[in-house]
């Protein structure tokens, strides 16, 4: 069957579809089954033996690429590395002296001085005497900014107890997070890459700084299912993308939502929070320790691995009986030269009509997924919120700049799938629907396109 009869079959009257299985099986498993099908086509070029699925957003990728494997008989070791981006991340801050807070001081969803404190893995007790010293005891908990975020990062910048704290917790938590990533065979010389949704591979960056203090110079590489930008410095040969890559498909990134992307792609476990060492009578063993709150979305996620394995299974008769009809014959003969080539366009009009455009139901069905921007994961909401329709102005490109600045003094909540939000705005009609679409789309257009010129001048595209 030809690509464009695949995606013929599968584009087939779905904005009808008024199932939340029938939308995973339709527009969302063929998504994550065609980057697969890429990531194992480029580790086989490439000569890659191993890839690392990284937690928990590679989780039902790597249950697709187990099976794929299994089914093309691929010579490709798949593993599953519990790890987060906090996890990482506090062992590498006191590699990173004061860059660390580019990491810690980062926008995001309703942020706090709170939450960066707790970015940054302090104590409640080491927060408040930061927030006493830097004037934001009153104000531990309100919402601030982009823009005050960025002050506040001066202010923190100029606080040498800050960095004796973490310092101190990041070094308590790097030999733990060594000791797992070398158990996992990451110092290994097996060539090997991580698999992860993206979207600036700061995860790599940080499991490379970490390797370094073990083998210094040492590369890792990275399979993503899209990038906004890479890290500074990193060199862009290490970071592969599918969907879209920091110097292109801006009409892609505009008609996504990472947010949703995560939020449904996950594993029902919560997140991996640092790493133990285990003594069994001289036996020692690193175990991840993961969050005491499982996933938010627990049960709705492994309602999505049912539909993923049945999706997967029907994909396999496909194979198979493919296979009986061509001149090569049997399914064990096969290699990834024979893995179906993967449809990017596909993945395209599904993501771009579902993210994008959502219907209703789409909007109500999946919106309700709970998600968290930020490294902890606190304070879930759901990935479309419930604006009134002057949240949902105020999110348009001129109201955003003077909010943001501080020109009007308003709070400005955001929402992970505003396309969700505008969708399911009950006071609007569908003409105001579309009109805040398109707001919404030319703010995007504005911030991708800005993104763009900057990657492509830091990289001397």
């Amino acid at each position: 069957m030809s690509q464009t009869d695949r995606r013929e079959r599968r584009l087939r009257s779905y904005k009808e579809i008024r199932s939340e299985k029938e939308v995973y099986i339709q527009v969302l498993a063929p998504s994550v089954y065609e980057f697969v099908l890429w990531v194992l086509r480029e580790a086989e070029q490439s000569g890659k033996k191993r890839l690392y699925f990284l937690a928990r957003d590679g989780y039902q990728m790597y249950l697709t690429a187990q099976y794929l494997c299994k089914l093309y008989q691929l010579d490709i070791e798949c593993r599953y590395l519990k790890a987060s981006r906090y996890a990482v991340r506090v062992p590498e801050y006191h590699l990173l002296g004061e860059k660390c807070l580019d990491r810690i001081c980062v926008g995001g969803i309703d942020v706090t001085f709170e939450k960066i404190m707790q970015r940054a893995a302090l104590t409640r007790e080491e927060g408040e005497a930061i927030a006493a010293l830097s004037g934001y005891l009153e104000d531990y908990r309100k919402v601030i900014n982009y823009h005050e975020v960025m002050q506040l990062k001066e202010k923190l910048r100029q606080i040498p107890l800050l960095f004796h704290y973490i310092e101190q917790h990041s070094k308590e938590a790097s030999q733990t997070a060594i000791g797992y990533l070398e158990q996992e065979g990451l110092l290994e010389s097996v060539p090997y890459a991580l698999v992860d949704s993206g979207w600036i591979g700061t995860i790599q960056q940080s499991i490379k700084h970490l390797l370094w203090i073990k083998q210094p110079g040492r590369e890792v590489e990275g399979y993503y299912f899209g990038l906004y930008e890479i890290p500074q410095g990193e060199m862009k040969e290490y970071y592969h993308s599918f969907y879209f890559s920091p110097w292109g498909e801006i009409r892609r990134k505009v008609h996504f939502s990472n947010s949703l992307f995560e939020a449904v792609f996950s594993a029902p476990e919560g997140m991996i929070l640092s790493y133990a060492m285990q003594d069994d009578n001289g036996n020692v063993t690193y175990i991840p320790v993961a969050d005491s709150r499982e996933n938010l979305n627990q049960e709705r996620i492994r309602q999505y691995i049912c539909w993923l394995e049945q999706f997967l299974k029907h994909q396999g008769m496909q194979a198979k009986t493919g296979s009986d009809s061509s001149s090569s014959g049997k399914l064990t003969e096969q290699n990834w030269k024979n893995l179906p080539e993967p449809d990017g366009k596909l993945v395209e009009q599904l993501l771009s009509q579902f993210m994008g455009n959502p219907t209703q139901f789409e909007a109500e069905a999946y919106g309700s997924l709970l998600f968290s921007d930020d490294v902890r994961e606190d304070n879930n909401q759901k990935v479309s919120a419930d604006f009134s329709e002057q949240e949902i102005k105020n999110h348009h490109l001129l109201n955003r700049l003077l909010i943001m600045t501080g020109i009007r003094k308003k709070v400005l909540h955001e929402s992970a799938w505003i396309e969700g939000s505008i969708a399911t705005c009950g006071t609007l009609n569908e003409r105001g629907r579309v009109r805040n679409r398109w707001h919404a789309v030319f703010y995007k257009y504005v911030i991708y396109l800005r993104k763009w010129l900057k990657q492509n001048l830091i990289h001397g595209r």
